[in-house]
């Protein structure tokens, strides 16, 4: 290999009993899940991809991309009224713990991209509402940089610490020292500095214990340019938490403003990275809404929306 150059890697677990212990973990926030659902293999060139598509409606779709090492059951609590009168596609994300198969390296965001509009023609489906949260709002992003023909609206919850900025020192060491040994009371103590108003249940504990015995193939995320923001045509809602810990949403929103400037960013008080799981009732009718009235098919007759 090229000298201080990292190779990419294929998404695995470190053993066969890890990936059992993540399966069973998986299986049982599968089984939680509260509608009808139906699970579908895409083939893709980095290998084949795992979505779980709900509900059904009028316009285009939504999917959905779950945070740093997630997977689509991330969004079982939400799904319910995401998918009542819509399609949803909750794909897990390859390189990531879950049920994709990773044939192939990804090798930076273009990849990233690339992979997602390769689920996207599997599906069938020419433009989406796509919609990521943290880690997953970077992934969105890219792809709304390289590919945004294929976007009706682009929705960013609870954007990652390096999705408009470096992260900053403090916030890499704290998942370092996580990381390094990620015992059951580091994981809870970390989970509970990102995400002081959600607990995870059981099932859900038992899936981000399995993941730590994942060792990923999906490139780090990285702030994007200037370049990659001015190409972002699509429908764009930011939505931050203000007390969040992982980035800052004064410059964050700066920045969107700067480059985006027709994208909706909101801030909500008292409300940290735990945005979604924190404030349903306020930020998933908002999302619902934005993406409505980004969607001619629904648009009419949808009511405004008025913020508090």
């Amino acid at each position: 290999m090229t000298k201080g150059r990292l190779v990419p890697k294929i998404g695995r677990f470190t053993n066969t009993e890890a990936k059992a212990a993540f399966m069973a973990a998986y299986d049982a926030v599968a089984a939680q899940w509260p509608v009808p659902s139906v699970d579908l293999d895409v083939e893709t060139p980095f290998g084949t991809t795992r979505v779980r598509k709900s509900g059904s409606g009028a316009g285009a779709p939504i999917v959905l991309l779950p945070g740093i090492g997630g997977n689509g059951m991330v969004w079982h609590r939400f799904i319910d009224e995401l998918s009542r009168d819509h399609t949803v596609y909750t794909p897990d994300v390859i390189g990531w713990a879950g049920l994709c198969e990773q044939t192939a390296p990804l090798h930076d965001a273009q990849d990233v991209a690339t992979w997602l509009v390769a689920v996207l023609d599997g599906l069938g489906e020419k433009r989406v509402h796509l919609a990521g949260n943290s880690f997953g709002a970077w992934l969105a992003g890219v792809v709304a940089a390289y590919h945004c023909e294929r976007l009706a609206s682009l929705t960013m919850f609870e954007p990652s610490g390096a999705t408009f900025a470096k992260p900053s020192w403090g916030l890499l060491l704290k998942f370092l020292k996580a990381g390094m040994r990620p015992t059951p009371e580091r994981m809870r103590k970390l989970n509970k500095w990102l995400m002081p108003g959600f607990e995870m249940t059981d099932h859900e504990f038992a899936v981000a214990m399995a993941t730590t015995k994942y060792r990923p193939g999906m490139p780090w995320d990285r702030p994007l340019t200037d370049e990659q923001l001015a190409a972002v045509t699509a429908p764009s809602l930011i939505l931050y938490g203000a007390e969040t810990v992982v980035s800052d949403p004064v410059h964050g929103a700066a920045r969107i403003r700067a480059h985006i400037p027709t994208a909706e960013v909101e801030t909500y008080p008292g409300i940290g990275h735990d945005l979604l799981w924190a404030n349903p009732d306020q930020v998933i009718p908002r999302f619902l809404n934005f993406i409505d009235s980004h969607d001619p098919v629904r648009a009419q007759g949808r009511p405004t929306f008025e913020t508090s």
